[in-house]
């Protein structure tokens, strides 16, 4: 759980940004350099002008050194940070669109069993993992290198007061790595608390309507009120956990200042140390001990990290939904089987379908018939690819689909479902989403073709009418007619119509009814239809 390795796996984001990652290191590295000569400067100058000559011109030698310093190490630190906070959004919107990429590849079989508000909340976890890649994070390793040197120099200076701060940060870092496991498993059980919220939030708001009708705001209420207590519980032991452990690190270093200041007080009471030697020594020991609870929180930080990263991966590598021998259907649909497919949602679950056989050839127009839950829509699913065939085989051409790319097969299938689903824009984006190389003179070509100029004249600004993400801008039965349009555009092989006449108004049934009798489609055409009246042209029948 957690494991630092898994930070491994986050190089491929990183690699096409390996140029920048190399500069900012490189100007951390510097600004750490420049860091180095300030406190032995300021020293000298206590020792030499301020205890020793009081020369104005020697001050103002030494003031404009340690300037210069400071200047160029601002610099250096602006554009450092600058590169990686570019770097940093840059990876994180590289591992958005991976992840998103795969959820779109993922079977059906486990987007339909897990909440899509956890899916969201994986997605939202990148920007967590991102911030592995901002300044402070990274400047935190080449903190080493000026602790490191610091204490080479604080040896130098005395050896003794060394010993001292080189024997007590090993203390704040076994602190670290004492309470390291448990901040990890309260970091994992935050992260599930919040992704649960997220799903609930998304069921409610996407269930809102339903709920307002069916007056369920108190049971849902309730039910974001637990998943709430429960993540306020969480979140609690863990901020609980990460302040015990941050008052332990400043505990430590509080023990070794007065340590410090103990033992340098004796060597200059006693003549072998300098007040000018002292402020040196304490600036470079605040680096040390500063290195030193960076790291001590590095490593807090790195476990939810690490953790993200696991999570994020786990999502990476689930297998997509096309198998690694898949291969491109490159001839058109001549001919599909149902060969004794039957077919579960889920292992527990009942049988959808038993034993379903039929052939149709391409120009055939099918009409399935059957009762409610019959599997009629489920064939349509397994049809598409979105399922496999708990057992049995569909073919295309001979050739079992298991084997064609689902993409493939999809695009040779053309779809108007029960439910549309039409996305953001406007009605001419919705026609024209997944067409290759269709343009608005093609849709507008078709409509005229259609004889729906008329329908589509009717809409607020035609096929410019913007759509709301509630899709409220049209009614049920525009966007039937629009999924319609969308199907034909495709001169696809395969149309589905899957209750293409059910719950739609009277213009919009017989301009779908229409085009389908007088032939604008003549592949094969496959409905779902519980209502036969005007669908006579269909004339074979399946029953399921």
């Amino acid at each position: 759980m957690g494991k630092w390795r898994s930070l491994l796996r986050l190089m491929p984001f990183v690699r096409p940004y390996r140029g920048r990652f190399a500069l900012g290191c490189l100007g951390l590295l510097a600004g750490s350099l420049l860091a180095l000569p300030g406190p032995l400067l300021i020293g000298q100058v206590t020792d030499r002008v301020f205890l020793g000559s009081r020369s104005l011109e020697q001050l103002l030698v030494y003031l404009a050194v340690i300037a210069g310093l400071y200047i160029v190490g601002y610099a250096v630190s602006i554009a450092t940070q600058t590169a990686f906070v570019r770097i940093n959004n840059l990876v994180v919107n590289d591992m958005r669109t991976a992840v998103m990429s795969k959820v779109m590849d993922l079977p059906m079989s486990y987007l339909s069993g897990v909440e899509k508000g956890y899916v969201q909340a994986r997605i939202q976890e990148c920007s967590s993992i991102g911030t592995l890649f901002t300044p402070s994070v990274i400047s935190t390793f080449f903190t080493v290198v000026q602790a490191t040197m610091a204490i080479v120099t604080m040896f130098v200076l005395n050896w003794m007061l060394a010993l001292v701060v080189v024997g007590l940060a090993p203390v704040v870092l076994l602190t670290s790595r004492s309470s390291g496991r448990a901040l990890a498993a309260g970091a994992k059980e935050n992260m599930e608390s919040t992704a649960t919220l997220n799903a609930a939030c998304f069921e409610i708001v996407n269930g809102i309507e339903d709920i307002k009708i069916l007056n369920g705001k108190a049971p849902h209420l309730k039910l974001f009120a637990e998943k709430i207590a429960r993540l306020v519980e969480s979140g609690v032991k863990l901020g609980r956990m990460g302040v015990v452990f941050m008052g332990n690190i400043l505990l430590v270093n509080n023990a070794t200042s007065l340590l410090i200041l103990f033992v340098a007080g004796l060597l200059i009471l006693h003549g072998q140390f300098t007040v000018g030697l002292f402020l040196t020594f304490s600036q470079y020991s605040t680096q040390v001990f500063s290195s030193t609870t960076s790291i001590s929180t590095l490593i807090t930080f790195l476990k939810p990290v690490c953790l993200g990263t696991e999570r994020l991966y786990e999502l990476l590598d689930m297998a997509a939904e096309d198998g690694p021998g898949a291969h491109e259907l490159t001839e058109p649909i001549r001919r599909l089987d149902f060969e004794d497919v039957s077919f579960r949602y889920g292992d527990e679950l009942p049988l959808v379908l038993g034993g379903v056989s039929f052939s149709i050839d391409a120009g055939e127009r099918v009409l399935l018939q059957g009762a409610n839950g019959s599997g009629k829509t489920t064939i349509l699913k397994l049809l598409l690819a979105l399922y496999r065939p708990t057992s049995g085989r569909i073919t295309i051409n001979g050739e079992d689909s298991c084997n064609l790319r689902s993409a493939d097969l999809r695009r040779r299938i053309a779809v108007v479902s029960q439910s549309i689903f039409l996305f953001h824009g406007t009605v001419l984006d919705n026609i024209l989403l997944g067409q290759q190389g269709k343009t608005r003179s093609d849709v507008e070509a078709l409509i005229s073709r259609l004889g729906m100029e008329r329908f589509f004249s009717r809409l607020a600004d035609g096929l410019d009418t913007e759509i709301t993400q509630s899709s409220s801008s049209v009614s049920g039965g525009q966007a039937q007619v629009i999924a319609l349009v969308r199907a034909l555009l495709s001169d696809s092989d395969v149309m589905l119509l899957d209750e293409p006449v059910a719950n739609v108004d009277a213009e919009a049934r017989d301009l779908v009814v229409g085009c389908l009798e007088r032939g604008q489609f003549n592949g094969m055409l496959i409905v779902i239809s519980h209502q036969t009246e005007g669908l006579e042209f269909l004339r074979r029948r399946i029953r399921i």
